[in-house]
Formats: C-alpha cells, sequence, structure tokens
C-alpha cells in the first residue's frame, strides 16, 4: 500500500488522534514539506513549512479544512478529506496563471483606455470650436485606428488559442514575400530603406493568411526599428526540416536583457513604438504553423528574425 501511496501525483499526511505525523507519502518528502524521519513526530516538529503547520492546526480546531501556502517557490494547496488526513496538490501552474490573467486584464484595460482617451479629448476640444479643424480629427481618426488595430490584435490571439487547425495550401513564398513588400512600400520609401529578397522559387505547404501574418509582423519591424538609408535583406533557404526564412535589417537592434522577453504580449521595450503584440503573434503563428521563430540581435548592428518552416 504505501508504494502505491509514494507514486501519488499529490501529497498524502496521516496524523494520529494527538496530532503524530504517521504517515508522509514520497511527494512531501521530494517537496521538503515533511522531514525523512517524521514518523511519531508531532506535524509542528515534521513539517518544514510554516503555512502548512498554521493550516493543520486550524483543521484540527475545527476552524477549516482547505488552505494555500508557498513553499520553496511553489504553491500548494492542502485539504482535510477526513479525521487527520490531507492532501497536500501542487497548484504553482494554477496560480501562475491567475496572476498572468490579472496582468493581462489590466494591461488590455490601460491599452483600451490609453486611445480611449485621446479621441475623447479631441473630439471634446473640436466640438467647443465653431468650425473643428480638420488635424483634430484627423488626429482622432488615427486613434480610433490604433483602437481597431489593438482589438484586432487581441482577437487573432484568442482564434489561435482556440484550437484551430491551420488551412493548408502550396504557394510561392516569393509571391507572398513580394506582396507584403508591395504592402509596405509607401513606409519603405519614406525611410528610404533598400530592400534585397533572395527567395528562388521556393513554394511551401502552410496556412498562407497565418504566415503572411507573420511575415508582414516582422518585415513591419525591419521597416519601424531601421535607420534612414537603411537594408532590409530577405532570404529563403532550404533546410532539413524544411525553409529558413530570414529577415535581416540594419536598425538599432534590442537589448541583450530584453531578447527574453520579446514574446510577451503588450512588451515594448525601452524605445516601444507600438502596443507590444506583433512579436507575441508571431510567436504564437509560428508554434500554430508548427514553426521555429528566432530572434537574434546586437545593439546598434541590427536583428535576424528567423522562421524555420516545415
Amino acid at each position: 500500500m504505501r508504494e502505491i501511496l509514494d507514486h501519488l501525483p499529490v501529497g498524502l499526511i496521516i496524523l494520529s488522534k494527538d496530532g503524530s505525523v504517521e504517515y508522509a507519502n514520497r511527494f512531501c518528502i521530494e517537496n521538503a514539506l515533511v522531514s525523512r524521519n517524521y514518523e511519531g513526530k508531532k506535524y509542528y516538529e515534521a513539517i518544514r513549512n510554516f503555512g502548512l503547520i498554521g493550516a493543520i492546526r486550524e483543521f484540527l480546531d475545527g476552524k477549516s479544512h482547505k488552505a494555500q501556502f508557498e513553499h520553496e517557490s511553489k504553491s500548494f494547496r492542502a485539504t482535510l478529506i477526513s479525521d487527520g488526513t490531507l492532501i497536500i496538490e501542487d497548484i504553482s501552474k494554477e496560480v501562475s496563471l491567475k496572476r498572468i490573467q490579472k496582468e493581462f486584464i489590466a494591461t488590455v484595460s490601460h491599452e483600451l483606455s490609453t486611445p480611449l482617451t485621446a479621441v475623447k479629448g479631441l473630439l471634446e476640444t473640436a466640438l467647443l470650436q465653431e468650425t473643428p479643424g480638420r488635424e483634430l480629427l484627423e488626429k482622432a481618426l488615427k486613434r480610433l485606428g490604433d483602437l481597431e488595430k489593438l482589438i484586432n490584435s487581441l482577437r487573432f490571439l484568442v482564434i489561435l488559442g482556440s484550437g484551430e487547425k491551420p488551412r493548408k495550401e502550396r504557394f510561392s513564398l516569393k509571391n507572398l514575400i513580394e506582396e507584403i513588400l508591395g504592402d509596405l512600400q509607401e513606409e519603405i520609401l519614406q525611410k528610404n530603406l533598400k530592400v534585397e529578397h533572395y527567395t528562388g522559387d521556393a513554394e511551401v505547404e502552410s496556412d498562407r493568411e497565418k504566415l503572411y501574418i507573420l511575415l508582414k509582423n516582422l518585415l513591419e519591424n525591419a521597416v519601424k526599428y531601421n535607420r534612414a538609408g537603411g537594408k532590409i535583406l530577405v532570404r529563403v533557404k532550404p533546410s532539413e526540416k524544411g525553409i529558413r526564412i530570414l529577415v535581416q535589417d540594419t536598425g538599432e537592434g534590442i537589448p541583450e536583457e530584453e531578447i527574453p522577453l520579446i514574446f510577451q504580449p503588450f512588451f515594448g521595450g525601452k524605445k516601444r513604438k507600438g502596443m507590444g503584440l506583433g512579436l507575441a503573434i508571431s510567436k504564437r503563428i509560428a508554434d500554430f504553423l508548427g514553426a521555429d521563430l528566432t530572434i537574434k540581435s546586437e545593439r546598434g548592428k541590427g536583428t535576424t528574425a528567423e522562421i524555420s518552416l516545415p
């Protein structure tokens, strides 16, 4: 029986009527919740976490039957299932998810309220004028456009996490990249950027719509964060598992300490120029397509984004 209990994915502690620990399974020992030489000791002597000791005291006094506590960077839930018998669950992922959800909701609320406040202020100013200036209305429309982009990005993140399957079709990568560069032509000309692309006649079988958004996000960043008169290089290379697509720019680069954070939603870095959703969406699209997305960058020398597409 002990061998079976030792393989449970949860902790089990059995106390005698006088509060001594009769049994603690391997989960409790390996998570350092209970000392190895626990047998016969009172619970407050054998247990190595003050939060759990306090919970057991309340359990024995009949004040509660469930408690949550932290131990060695993990979160646990203790539940009294019968007299003297406790189940301990590792709820670290659950707690982390709730924290991320709260942070996400708070960030989204902030991001939505910023353009709304700006639009409201611009329209109120326009109303005070006898003949509203075109400039104010254009600024309000631009802010509304930013808001629309944010809402569409959030909607797209939800779609990517909904379990939808990629819609595969065969198409030319060269045509897709040329289409994206055509859409970005105005921004490219404004910064006087030189664009080179070596794509050959490569074809892929993938979800064209999703790959379009992924590549456009990467190319938009290559334009946005590039220096005036800089260069963008797009290359397509065969690989053992499929195709590698590289997007290189001669821009300002990304600080080394920010690289691990760039795929987090709403992370825009110190020199933020957008909502911080582009790379977060790009990473989720890459995962959706079964591809790998990596970003390499050197401060002041530019950035290289690489997609390894099956």
